[in-house]
């Protein structure tokens, strides 16, 4: 398992325990702790609040990184209280342990984690029957998914683990996404489901359009026992629904939604590396040959071009960012989702951009053989040079070309609030010399929902009246790759939430919606 002779293997696990084996500080002691821990290069640390006070929370934050742990870390002194390595990641430790150079970059745990809380009561803590579990895949680090159970946070509980070599689960690839959780029916039974796509194939490292061999699938899986429910994918690969033109690998998490607010989920939608949108219907107390139809919404990159150039390779890396909009009486569901070459983000070739893609069927599932042609890129509405674009409501949706810089593209997914759309742009950016990249430049774009109009000056003119095409958005001074917005709410939900992108955060503008009913309980007289 750990790849060493005998004689070396008590040091190396040594090291792995997080012993100073190395004598890295070289004062002679090889049992002292060693303050080393790998990077969190794709992951986010996920906070648990296990409840206590305001003003002294009992709070765990779990982070994985790329030598190949989870670590489990008290947020108030920053102490660990345990680490998880997988066991398949044991025969990795001893390189990292030598510390040889190696023009190859050593992945471990690098997918992005979930927290789902079973039974939440909507109150701080995890109390009472409420169970908190952690979901996460190794990004680039392998096509493992794991379950762990951290209820209590000094006992951890392994649930299960899948991969690629897991019966059922041969169409995996490397699991770069958060897993999603949602309730479903299948038959009489309703199901906790983790809801994983398909994954990354890493073939597509390769510049230029071309079809996968895994990655291209969807998986539903027990949340308690990571046992495959129901699956969907190209033909002979074991799937339930069989779709033959799901031919690229889908590395982000599907949008899951609950149209009729019974607390199951009935719809579905993702992108995939060809520039395909899909949807899927989930149609509950059905058995699994019918429980889910699907098809193609939009083919928006080169997916189904009879001859694509570079600038057709389009590839959505991000969640779609899913609304419900009344364009003024005009009712359907915007998907909006950038593209972007999230496996080369230095790539100037394609023509990214920005889609707004309008489901006008937004209470009618369809089924599967009743999908025609896909929305294409020239049926959308070419806003980019319009500040007063005009959008009919019976429109198939607008686009935004993203040419602000060479490069510029969409790596992380929208939010829509308040009938504003915001997210973030990366573009390279030029080089500072021949021994040094570029910083990259970032921009956070704030547009309105039904056509992409800027909505407020943000560019700083003082003669934007009317506003110009420059007022969709501000470019931020983060360098780097900057993450997607959020939305932080104010504690007591009186006033309008800040925007924050990293470090940088400002108010969103007043909006014009109103709220719009979708469902409602109505209590009988007595």
């Amino acid at each position: 398992m750990l790849g060493v002779a005998a004689t070396q293997r008590e040091e190396l696990i040594n090291w792995i325990r997080g012993a100073d084996a190395a004598d890295i500080d070289g004062d002679g002691d090889r049992s002292e702790t060693r303050r080393q821990m790998g990077d969190p290069l794709h992951v986010r640390p996920v906070a648990v609040n296990y409840g206590s006070s305001a003003d002294d929370p009992d709070t765990m934050v779990y982070v994985a990184t790329n030598d190949g742990f989870l670590h489990a870390v008290n947020a108030a002194n920053g102490i660990e209280h345990w680490a998880y390595l997988p066991s398949r990641l044991l025969a990795r430790q001893n390189a990292l342990f030598l510390d040889a150079l190696t023009p190859v970059r050593s992945y471990g745990l690098d997918g992005e984690i979930r927290l789902y809380v079973r039974n939440n009561d909507g109150q701080p803590g995890i109390t009472g029957s409420e169970q908190a579990i952690l979901l996460f895949g190794m990004g680039r680090g392998g096509t493992g998914v794991f379950a762990i159970d951290v209820t209590n946070p000094g006992y951890p509980v392994l649930l299960w683990q899948i991969d690629r070599q897991s019966p059922g689960f041969g169409a995996l690839g490397q699991t770069w996404a958060a897993p999603e959780v949602a309730k479903l029916t299948i038959g009489s039974a309703t199901h906790e489901a983790v809801i994983l796509s398909g994954g990354y194939d890493d073939a597509q490292d390769n510049r230029g359009y071309r079809e996968d061999n895994v990655g291209n699938a969807l998986y539903f899986i027990d949340l308690l026992t990571g046992e495959r429910l129901w699956s969907a994918g190209a033909s002979g690969q074991g799937h339930d629904l069989v779709l033959p033109t799901m031919r690229h690998s889908i590395p982000a998490a599907p949008k899951v939604i609950d149209l009729t607010g019974d607390g199951l989920a009935d719809r579905l939608y993702v992108g995939d590396m060809g520039g395909r949108l899909w949807r899927f219907d989930v149609l509950n107390g059905h058995d699994r040959a019918s429980l889910v139809s699907a098809g193609v919404l939009a083919s928006l990159g080169a997916a189904d071009l009879a001859s694509p150039d570079a600038a057709d390779v389009r590839r959505f890396h991000a969640t779609p960012d899913v609304v419900l909009v009344d364009c003024i009486r005009g009712t359907f569901l915007a998907i909006n989702i950038g593209s972007g070459y999230r496996g080369h983000p230095l790539d100037t070739d394609a023509d990214d951009q920005f889609f707004s893609v309008r489901d006008p069927n937004v209470y009618v599932a369809l089924d599967t053989a009743s999908y025609g042609e896909p929305i294409r890129v020239t049926d959308l509405m070419d806003i980019t040079d319009d500040p007063d674009a005009e959008v009919p409501v019976d429109a198939a949706g607008w686009r935004l070309r993203l040419e602000q810089d060479p490069g510029e593209k969409v790596l992380t997914p929208a939010v829509t609030f308040d009938n504003t759309l915001f997210f973030t742009s990366f573009a390279p950016g030029a080089a500072v010399s021949a021994c040094a990249g570029g910083i990259g430049i970032n921009r956070a774009y704030q547009v309105g929902i039904c056509n992409g109009r800027p909505l407020t000056n943000l560019d700083g003119s003082s003669e934007d009246d009317p506003l110009a095409i420059t007022d969709r958005f501000v470019t931020l001074s983060q360098t780097g790759i900057a993450p997607g917005p959020a939305l932080l709410f104010p504690p007591n939900g009186i006033g309008k939430p800040t925007r924050c992108i990293g470090l940088s955060c400002f108010p969103p503008p007043a909006g014009s919606g109103t709220a719009s009913r979708t469902y409602w309980m109505q209590e009988r007289a007595r």
